[in-house]
Formats: C-alpha cells, structure tokens, sequence
C-alpha cells in the first residue's frame, strides 16, 4: 500500500513519541522524511545522468563501456557535476579520436598546371625524362674538296683572257667550234685542263667564260652540295640572278654557282665581270 509524505511524517511522530521507548528520542521526523527525499532524487538524478553520459560515450566512441555508482556504491560525484546538462562525460575517458585530415593548403598548385611526371627508374639508377627537342636550322655543309679545284683565275692551264691561238695552244683545237655574233664557242680538254670544258671568248677580251662539264669546288670550300648560308659565308659580297648566285672571285672575275630549288649547289663555273657572250 502506498503512503503518502504525511502518512509517513505521522506514523514516525507517534512511534518516536510512544512512551514505552523510554528514551526520549532526538530524532526529528521531517529531518528523515527530507533525507529520504533527497536520497529519492539523487538516485533519480543518478540514473538520468548515467543515461545521458552512456549515450554521450556511445555515440563518440562507439566502443566505452562504463557505469556510473551512486554514493552508495562508493562513486563519489564533486558538487556541481550531477546537474542536469552539466559534463557527466568528464568522468569518462574516451580513446584518442582519429586527427581530422589537414586542410587543403591555399598553395596547392592550379588544376590547369600540369604535374612533372616523376623520373622513371631502372636498375641502374633514376633516369631522367627525355628533354624537350626544338626544330633548329640544320649546321652548315662546311667546306667542300669534292671534284677538280677552280680558282678565281682559271681551270688548270687554261686561263681567263687567254686569246683563241693561247688557248689551242696550251689545250690543242678547240672542239665543235662555232661562232656567233662577237663570241666564239669551243670545247677543250686533254692534259691542260682537270677535266673536259666548255669556253666562250671574244676577239677583244680573248677567254671570258671557263665552264667545267665535271665537279668542282673553288678554293674558299663552295661546291656541289654548298648550302646558300655556305655560300653567303664564303662570299658576302653575293647576288642572285635567276636561279644562281654570283659570287665576286676576283677584280676581274666571278663565280656563277647554280643551285637548285632547296637552294644547295649543283654547278660552277667562272666568267669575266664585264662579257656579254653565253655561258656555253
């Protein structure tokens, strides 16, 4: 049967007031009626507290598992951390929880950039990635030796100047003679000359165009093959005229060095600056 407060503060009076105790009692019934209650709702405030510090633990840790005591059970509380929404969980202590990962840092390089790849590596040791390669403009020829050598003054024994009777004389008759116009046109060869040639030369100015039906390079290292950047650096003084360039050789003479549509030499010959005769 349930007493209420009342019924029990006057069940106690009259039991402490019964004369046959024959002590006078010193107890004081609303002293132990306020410690009940209090101790009623310390428990309360125990289980309430237990409950929502084991759900705190659960839900951080998933993995604690503790249990709180009243006074009675010899847990002692200290004032102030039995209230409600107070840190009960300060009693617990948790496993150290997983770092948060770093932040992104702000000096992470732009998405558009590209990453280097790293260097590859082989038994022998890190080898580095292939270096980027440009087009460059491909080296000179250098100097050319191919052939007979024709200088700024002539083919051998046959020279530039040398009259019609000179020149039969140094190389013998002149082959497939004809004349036209002021300007007579032969062939030469034989032991005077590196190779057979084809020459035009007038009365007045004898010999005025010597051109080698064979290889030839000059001495300054120009022939078949030379490039026009060799051809510049040989002569500075060069100038294109149609599909050769003429190149100053002497005072008196010059080169005439037809090249080809990639512009690399293909012929030679030599002729007087001032002549009007074909050459050959």
């Amino acid at each position: 049967m349930n007493m209420s407060e009342e019924d029990v503060r006057q069940k106690l009076r009259d039991l402490f007031s019964d004369d046959r105790l024959g002590v006078p009692s010193t107890l004081n019934p609303e002293t132990i009626v306020a410690g009940a209650k209090r101790r009623r709702r310390r428990r309360q405030m125990m289980q309430t507290t237990t409950g929502m510090a084991a759900a705190v633990v659960m839900v951080g840790s998933g993995l604690t598992v503790f249990s709180i005591h009243d006074r009675d059970n010899g847990a002692v509380f200290p004032s102030g951390q039995l209230g409600l929404g107070q840190s009960a969980t300060s009693q617990v202590q948790p496993g150290p929880a997983a770092e948060p990962p770093p932040p992104a840092s702000s000096s992470a390089p732009h998405s558009s950039v590209a990453a280097q790849p790293p260097p590859t590596t082989v038994s022998g040791g890190p080898v580095k990635p292939p270096k980027s390669t440009t087009a460059t403009k491909p080296p000179a020829q250098g100097k050319v030796t191919t052939g007979s050598l024709l200088t700024a003054a002539g083919f051998g024994k046959l020279r530039l100047g040398m009259s019609e009777s000179e020149a039969e004389a140094t190389t013998g008759p002149l082959r497939a003679k004809e004349v036209r116009g002021g300007c007579t046109y032969g062939y030469a060869e034989g032991s005077a000359v590196p190779g057979p040639t084809s020459v035009s030369l007038t009365e007045s100015d004898g010999i005025t165009v010597i051109n080698p039906a064979g290889t030839v390079h000059t001495p300054e290292g120009i022939g078949v093959g030379s490039t026009e950047a060799d051809i510049l650096a040989a002569y500075p003084g060069s100038t294109k005229d149609g599909g050769a360039y003429v190149a100053p050789a002497s005072a008196v003479s010059a080169y005439r060095i037809f090249v080809a549509n990639d512009g690399s030499a293909v012929s030679i010959l030599l002729t007087s600056i001032n002549q009007d005769c074909q050459f050959g």
